[in-house]
């Protein structure tokens, strides 16, 4: 259990990023429209995309615990340079080392979990631990969107939710460095360049060639690509709300979105980590995974539909309620997803395919973001909202395909 605490105790820290909230807002606060918005969340999935496979490989070949220490100092790096930023060319530093942070983290944190259940007989478990651990992510965002709330009602300041940031990733930079060494799972002492690209082409060919996790990487590029894009407009559309309450309670404009904000995403959070601590018994309901997958791309569809027909009619509460629903199935899809990967995917390898996976997703964002910025400037969110609405339905037509 120790190291399950361990593990659950990185997401926590983690996921006390008290910016996740509040970043769309910020980026308005210092007169960014939507397009440029989406052009530096474009910015960010390319630099991701640039990083993410060789720093998969350099986590399987050269140590996972050092990659995941120099993901969380490059955080560190990204939220001093956002705290100081007044214009948006600064926003681009602050973004490329908060992609190498991303870059380093994903997947090689899930590899050595799946590492530890194997070296303990209990790969049984592993949707069940995962999301176990997962649910622990969840809480660290729920604690956070409550600080960081706080922070913006005394401070009346975005600044100060990235300079507060820095404190919970210097613990985590402490926890990580207290993992048995066992799960650094080095193959090689001294770094060759040669071996990075032999160990990432290998797993790049196994990901495009095998026509399962082919199809589980189509999936999740879709699914959580969509997701990733619609979640920042749910800020927005709480500000909306937070004016009609600044009315009510004669209250400061910042101050009754921070409220707003903070009530919805603290609410997000908690339900999100409920539905990854009981992933298991979600599955357990569908014969197969597939089947579960084909479900919750399927719920996605009809909740991006039904937001954007609330942002169209102003019916604001079914668009924030249809995200809500999102956020948890999400949750579910997550967990699920991951175990799907290990089935198919060897120990060696794990870290390089499930940031294959994850550099796949950014691809998807990287296209998206910006036109789905073009069209909320343009036309309004809603317009945004019911092309999501249509890739979802492809996505759960091409599901339906048998390899």
């Amino acid at each position: 259990m120790q190291m399950i605490t361990r593990f659950s105790l990185y997401g926590f820290l983690k996921n006390l990023d008290f910016s996740e909230p509040f970043l769309i807002l910020f980026y308005l606060s210092i007169g960014l429209n939507y397009l440029q918005i989406g052009v530096l969340v474009s910015f960010q999935n390319i630099c991701v995309n640039i990083m993410e496979i060789p720093s998969g490989a350099l986590a399987d070949i050269y140590g996972r615990k050092s990659s995941m220490i120099v993901s969380l100092v490059s955080y560190i790096f990204a939220f001093t340079i956002f705290a100081f930023s007044n214009s948006y060319p600064p926003l681009f530093a602050a973004i490329f080392f908060y992609s190498i942070g991303e870059a380093f983290r994903t997947g090689t944190h899930k590899a050595m979990i799946f590492d530890w259940l194997r070296q303990n007989n209990r790969m049984d478990e592993k949707t069940r631990v995962y999301g176990f651990t997962r649910s622990w992510s969840k809480y660290g965002s729920a604690v956070s969107v409550i600080i960081a709330t706080v922070i913006i009602i005394f401070s009346k300041d975005y600044r100060w939710i990235f300079i507060f940031s820095i404190i919970p990733y210097i613990a985590g930079v402490w926890n990580i460095a207290c993992y048995p060494e066992y799960l650094n799972n080095k193959q090689k002492q001294k770094m060759s360049i040669k071996e990075i690209f032999i160990h990432t082409f290998r797993s790049v060919k196994k990901a495009f060639v095998e026509k399962k996790i082919r199809k589980l990487i189509v999936q999740s590029m879709g699914f959580e690509g969509v997701f990733d894009v619609t979640k920042g407009y749910l800020q927005p559309i709480l500000q909306a709300e937070a004016v009609l309450l600044a009315v009510l309670f004669t209250l400061h404009e910042k101050e009754s979105t921070a409220v707003v904000v903070g009530i919805v995403y603290f609410i997000l959070h908690l339900i999100s980590a409920e539905a990854s601590k009981r992933a298991h018994l979600f599955q357990e309901k569908f014969n197969s995974d597939k089947s579960a997958i084909r479900f919750m791309i399927l719920a996605g569809f009809i909740l991006t539909f039904t937001s954007s027909a609330g942002l169209y009619f102003k019916f604001f509460i079914a668009a924030i309620a249809a995200y809500i629903i999102y956020y948890l199935i999400q949750n579910l899809w997550r967990p699920i997803l991951v175990a799907q990967y290990d089935d198919l995917a060897e120990s060696s390898e794990q870290a390089t395919i499930l940031s294959i996976e994850s550099q796949a997703k950014t691809v998807g964002i990287t296209i998206l973001a910006p036109v789905a910025g073009y069209l909320a400037d343009i036309y309004g969110i809603s317009a945004s909202m019911i092309l999501f609405a249509g890739l979802m339905l492809l996505l759960w037509i091409y599901s339906l395909r048998k390899e």
